[in-house]
């Protein structure tokens, strides 16, 4: 059923006499100005004896009636609102005007207006009666005025951050170039000389649109093949690239660099190979294990190969291995191997207990497993009245049970709870509030 809720109340008095803290009180005497009616109330503030030291209005139809009442007119103690066209009907209005007056036509006192800096200039007698025009005069830098630069010199200009040269000057033009080659040096008037430039043996210059070109008689740029007659070296011959069809040697070679074979066969027929380095590289080139596939030895006739598989990532021999001794962990089935040379117990602890006994692989063991006891309080919990505490630990084990009365429930204590009939109605565990009246007053 639905709640009832009532505020005090009265219809023969104004304010009430009485009214705590937070209460909330409304007065349906008609309002005649004095007598405190058609008002809503809440006390607040200290209470002795029950009553709230204020009590505030915070509404109530006196308050809407006048709301009601309001128009644009200027009455006395009345609400004023806007009429039609948004404005207010006043009588009288008096105040300063500040700001700008709109029929303003000059200051009062007319001023004089000057400009200081980089230019100057004054405006005398403004009074915004009419228009006034000055001359405006830039300040001098310290430049002697006059003209610079000509043939033989050349203008030099020190200009300020606002655009004006500040010091000017003139230097004179350099004719005379120094030149110096492998023998001998000279200087070239460029006013007067001409610079020649001369070939050597073999070498041809030409002059054509400003620009002097040097030619020898075929290119030998780094990557040029050049044509020579019989070459005779004195000393070293070092070189990067020697490329020939063939290159015999009769004697003995002996190579202090590296030795680098681009070719896709190596053949070496001596008898006796020997090398000085502790690891030889296959596969040098691979990055991945699936480039080095098939990489290892190979013995020819006895078909016996060593090699190395990406797939299982292994070394595998095709024929059978004979060693004294094998040292490190094996992988795979013994063909010989049925059971441990010693039997073993094997035990669990902690939580729980069991004894796996005479363990050789020989055949299936099984044993009891027992939980460890952590909880020695063990039957049934909780009714109708009492409430059961649990205690679990980490690995979700019950450790330890009791239980908890459910205590009667008060204003400071949450428990169970009884409801007077007059005023509460509880009916498959919902409780209704009937009625809640502050009363008359």
């Amino acid at each position: 059923m639905a709640s009832i809720l009532r505020i005090k109340r009265s219809d023969v008095s104004g304010n009430p006499a009485v009214l705590a803290q937070g209460e909330l009180a409304y007065s349906a005497l008609a309002d005649n100005g004095s007598n405190g009616g058609d008002r809503l109330y809440i006390g607040m503030g200290t209470e002795t004896a029950g009553n709230a030291v204020n009590h505030i209005i915070v509404g109530g139809k006196r308050y809407t009636d006048m709301v009601d009442a309001a128009t644009h007119l200027n009455n006395v103690s009345t609400l004023v609102k806007r009429d039609s066209n948004g404005d207010f009907t006043a009588r009288n209005i008096t105040a300063a005007l500040l700001g700008n007056a709109d029929t303003a036509t000059k200051w009062l006192n007319p001023r004089n207006l000057q400009l200081t800096g980089d230019a100057t200039a004054t405006f005398t007698g403004v009074d915004g009666s009419a228009n006034i025009s000055t001359a405006i005069t830039l300040a001098n830098t310290g430049v002697v005025a006059g003209t610079y630069g000509s043939t033989t010199q050349i203008p030099t200009f020190t200009v300020d951050s606002k655009g004006r040269i500040t010091v000017a000057g003139t230097v004179n033009v350099a004719t005379t170039l120094s030149i110096a080659g492998t023998t001998g040096t000279d200087t070239v008037d460029l006013l007067s000389d001409t610079l020649s430039v001369i070939g050597g043996v073999g070498v041809t210059t030409a002059v054509t649109n400003n620009t002097i070109t040097i030619n020898l008689p075929q290119a030998v740029g780094p990557t040029s093949n050049v044509t020579f007659n019989d070459v005779t070296v004195n000393g070293t011959l070092n070189s990067n690239d020697i490329t020939a069809a063939n290159i015999s040697i009769d004697g003995n070679a002996s190579i202090t660099g590296n030795l680098t074979v681009l070719g896709t066969t190596t053949t070496v027929n001596s008898t006796a190979v020997s090398i000085s380095d502790i690891n030889i590289t296959l596969a040098k080139d691979a990055t991945t294990a699936a480039q080095a596939e098939g990489a290892g030895l190979t013995v020819q006739g006895a078909g016996a190969t060593f090699t190395y598989t990406s797939g299982n990532d292994r070394w595998n021999l095709n024929k059978d291995l004979v060693v004294a001794q094998v040292f490190g962990a094996l992988k795979g089935n013994a063909d010989t191997t049925t059971k441990w040379q010693t039997s073993r117990d094997l035990s669990l602890t902690g939580d729980a207990t069991a004894t796996l006994s005479s363990v050789d692989g020989t055949a299936n063991v099984s044993a009891v497993l027992t939980l460890a006891t952590v909880n020695s309080n063990v039957g049934a919990f909780g009714n109708a009245t009492t409430v059961p505490t649990v205690t679990v630990n980490a690995k979700g084990l019950v450790t330890a049970v009791t239980t908890t009365a459910i205590p009667t429930a008060s204003t400071t204590v949450t428990g169970l709870a009884r409801f007077d009939a007059t005023n509460f109605t509880v009916t498959g565990g919902l409780v209704e509030v009937a009625t809640i009246d502050g009363g008359i007053y």
